[in-house]
């Protein structure tokens, strides 16, 4: 009987006797995936899972930047970041960024959604915060100019009974003047009438008349000129007066305005004291105010000024501080200095004479930041005569075209600098 080998293919030779049987072939043994019988083909779905982890990776990026920022990136955010894909490698996988955020369902994200409400509610409160901050400070304002249009009706009160005095000791002044003038002409008549009855006597007047008749004619141009002295007086009071009953109609509605609109606002703070100097008054000028530049001679100029309301003079320079931001806009703002100043409520002087800077030419320049600043352009504060009674701040007005930054430079602040009405 043949036997078969272990090794395959390999067989005995049949036993003599032996039965002669055909035993089943074994089955074929597939193939190893270790040992393949041939080359590798390649498998499509491996690409296929390659993109999609790719895709999975870009997206995982998105959402990643999403949570860590709280907002949707730009394709520039990636661009020079190595932390994160480059934009170019995202565009060619979707096509372009735009797909890639709809991919990624972006646009229509309830978390993104609520982050933006979260923001535009941030900014809301904030815009709310920075009105509420401008309504506090013109509260503050209200507040100062309330207390300022109350010093200033008291003052101005107190002038204007000063002046109806002094209007009232004038008249008398000048009716005792016009009697004397009178006296004095009828006087005059009278010699002129015995001069030339004494003339026609005696042919030729004496000396002893000519010398009376001169003193006479001399006592009444003195008298004239008195009494239009009084007459110039007496208008200019006028004058003040009613300027000072338009400043008191003025600070009194203002004064209801703020008062009204203070109580609205809140409770009044502590008022400041007034300044008790001009010098204080600048100083006080040159920290609050935020366009207005001082000058080193401005503050010199106050340390010798002896004008008796200072509180006018840093109500005035705080006026002057809003007209200077209206002035640093290089673009204008629709009207000109002397306009604007005048619904500041300032007494606007454009500029001084040619006679009186030739006359004075150091008096109307100042050094700052070592340019010269010539002075000009100066508001009037009070009325009166006298150092005590009226004040001017002067200004340089820089147009930003030179060395010298554009806006409102302050020169001089307290005694009227010297022009053709001073010697």
């Amino acid at each position: 009987m043949g036997k078969r080998s272990r090794r395959r293919g390999e067989q005995t030779e049949p036993q003599e006797g032996a039965e002669l049987r055909e035993e089943p072939a074994a089955p074929e043994a597939a193939p190893s995936p270790l040992r393949p019988d041939g080359p590798l083909r390649p498998d499509g779905r491996l690409r296929e899972v390659a993109l999609l982890v790719e895709e999975a990776d870009y997206l995982l990026a998105l959402y990643r930047w999403i949570v860590l920022t709280g907002d949707v990136p730009r394709a520039q955010d990636w661009l020079r970041r190595e932390e994160w894909p480059h934009p170019d490698y995202v565009v060619d996988v979707y096509g372009s960024w735009e797909k890639f955020l709809q991919h990624a369902e972006i646009p229509s994200s309830p978390l993104l959604a609520r982050v933006r409400e979260a923001d535009d509610e941030r900014k809301s409160v904030a815009a709310r915060e920075q009105q509420a901050e401008r309504d506090l400070a013109r509260v503050e304002d209200l507040r100062r100019q309330v207390e300022t249009a109350k010093r200033r009706r008291e003052a101005a009160d107190t002038e204007r009974s000063e002046l109806s005095a002094r209007a009232e000791r004038l008249a008398g002044q000048l009716e005792r003047a016009e009697a004397r003038a009178a006296a004095a002409e009828a006087h005059l008549a009278e010699r002129r009438q015995h001069a030339e009855s004494a003339v026609g006597t005696r042919g030729e007047a004496s000396d002893e008349w000519l010398a009376a008749h001169e003193a006479l004619l001399d006592e009444l141009d003195t008298v004239r000129a008195h009494r239009e002295e009084l007459l110039r007086q007496v208008e200019e009071l006028r004058e003040a007066a009613e300027q000072d009953a338009k400043a008191i109609a003025h600070l009194s509605t203002t004064l209801g305005e703020a008062a009204a609109a203070a109580e609205v606002d809140g409770p009044a703070a502590e008022p400041l004291e007034p300044p008790a100097t001009v010098a204080e008054a600048v100083e006080r000028a040159a920290e609050q105010a935020e366009h207005l530049v001082f000058t080193r001679a401005a503050h010199e100029a106050a340390a010798d000024s002896p004008y008796r309301r200072p509180a006018d003079v840093l109500d005035t320079l705080m006026r002057l501080d809003e007209l200077a931001a209206l002035y640093a806009d290089p673009e204008g703002f629709g009207r000109s200095l002397s306009q604007a100043a005048d619904e500041l409520g300032l007494t606007w002087r454009q500029n001084v004479s040619g006679v009186a800077r030739s006359r004075k030419p150091h008096a109307y320049s100042v050094v700052h930041d070592g340019e010269r600043l010539e002075l000009g352009p100066h508001v009037a504060i009070g009325s009166g005569s006298g150092a005590g009674f009226i004040a001017r701040i002067y200004l340089h007005v820089a147009d930003g075209s030179g060395n010298v930054p554009r806006g409102l430079y302050v020169g001089h602040v307290g005694r009227h600098l010297p022009d053709t009405t001073t010697a």
